[in-house]
């Protein structure tokens, strides 16, 4: 029986390709949206059937594919209602584009197969420009409880140097929709270290995000992803801030989200008590997820598969997936993954996935709690603001 208490669906449509922007989404395909509900349909239908009623996976020439049992006797009702799902994300892509209508049968099909908790998270990713009054109330009734708010910024040079498509004045009138429509829990992704940015400019638009009062914020650093308009516009990294410039407006982050009650509970991310992503601590914390739709990466039964990223290969072929090589070690992963909550971690689990002998990676931990980037307490180690800025430098080190 499955542990997973988590989905993920996919939904790849967008008004415009953001030019930073690697996911599986794309612009002007909305002609598809009929064709790739149907398949997302289809996806869960008949996975379900796999996962619930004793079916396997073949592998006969490279992609996985399902076979079904057919002599099972085992009825869905019986197997699927034990692990109730407790969080629900649908991602994208542009999720608010999607009339309610679509998610009416999403949620009619997922909850044919597995038991949603009372309380169960819910979120839609949202793009401000896209949000509709009605859409959202028909959302909510649907029993999403919880918006994500692509917001990146509340500066419009900012906005325009990262090809968004919509204004602060956008977003405004989407946080106000968001209330209208009774969604007490929003989040605001934002994102710094953008060519031009000052530290001026990130704060303001730091201050006005939380004039909003979201019960949550995630802030990413722009990352100049391989095959991307960014990655020929930005092929001089001249053009881009330093890593001191960068690491102070982390740090501005960090300060002053802190002082206004947002606790930094994640690298990147920082909520009011009670209000953390538990969908995306389920992630961090190495548990196991259902995931559908194109290039959905899914964890079950301790493999990792990816669909098809392709939206039109999805619609025909919504039943192959391929496993994903990472991780190759489940005991580094625990250690990167954990290592990016801000909680303490035991060094007998950098013991154990260190090359390194104990004296040389004592020296290393001790040397760092001295430059400030890790804290000692007992057998437990934690790392700063800093070291948490730096997670990926300290762990290659540490290993």
């Amino acid at each position: 029986m499955h542990k997973a208490e988590s989905i993920y669906v996919h939904i790849p449509f967008c008004k415009s390709k953001c030019p930073y922007c690697d996911f599986a989404s794309w612009a002007n395909k909305e002609y598809l949206i009929d064709q790739y509900f149907n398949s997302l349909i289809y996806e869960i239908r008949s996975k379900c059937k796999v996962y619930f009623n004793n079916g396997s996976w073949t592998r006969d020439h490279g992609p996985l594919t399902l076979k079904t049992n057919k002599n099972s006797t085992k009825s869905m009702v019986q197997s699927h209602w034990s692990v109730p799902i407790r969080t629900i994300f649908i991602g994208g892509g542009t999720p608010s584009l999607i009339h309610p209508t679509y998610y009416e049968r999403l949620f009619s099909e997922i909850k044919k197969y597995f038991i949603v908790a009372e309380d169960c998270e819910i979120t839609l990713e949202l793009n401000p420009g896209t949000a509709n009054i009605d859409y959202l109330k028909d959302y909510k009734s649907l029993g999403m409880n919880r918006i994500s708010i692509g917001a990146q910024s509340f500066d419009e040079s900012t906005l325009i140097t990262l090809g968004r498509k919509h204004s602060v004045c956008d977003t405004y009138d989407a946080i106000e929709q968001i209330k209208e429509a009774g969604f007490i829990n929003f989040s605001l992704d934002l994102i710094y270290g953008v060519p031009g940015m000052t530290l001026e400019s990130w704060e303001r638009s730091l201050n006005v995000a939380l004039e909003h009062k979201p019960k949550h914020i995630s802030a990413y650093s722009l990352i100049i992803e391989p095959n991307t308009p960014f990655e020929i516009i930005y092929n001089d990294t001249r053009l881009l801030p330093t890593d001191d410039v960068s690491y102070a407006m982390y740090e501005l982050i960090c300060s002053l989200l802190k002082e206004s009650g947002l606790k930094h509970y994640e690298i990147s991310n920082f909520a009011l008590s009670g209000y953390e992503s538990r969908h995306n601590l389920n992630y961090w914390l190495q548990k196991e997820y259902f995931a559908f739709g194109n290039s959905a990466h899914k964890f079950l039964n301790g493999l990792r598969t990816c669909n098809l990223r392709s939206i039109e290969e999805y619609i025909k072929y919504p039943n192959i997936e391929q496993i994903t090589e990472f991780p190759i070690n489940y005991s580094f992963e625990e250690l990167m993954l954990n290592s990016r909550l801000n909680k303490e971690l035991d060094i007998d689990l950098l013991f154990k996935n260190t090359k390194r002998n104990k004296k040389e990676l004592e020296k290393i931990i001790s040397d760092m709690a001295t430059n400030g980037l890790l804290k000692m307490s007992g057998n437990k180690v934690s790392f700063t603001d800093k070291g948490m800025f730096l997670n990926n430098e300290i762990l290659l080190k540490l290993m």
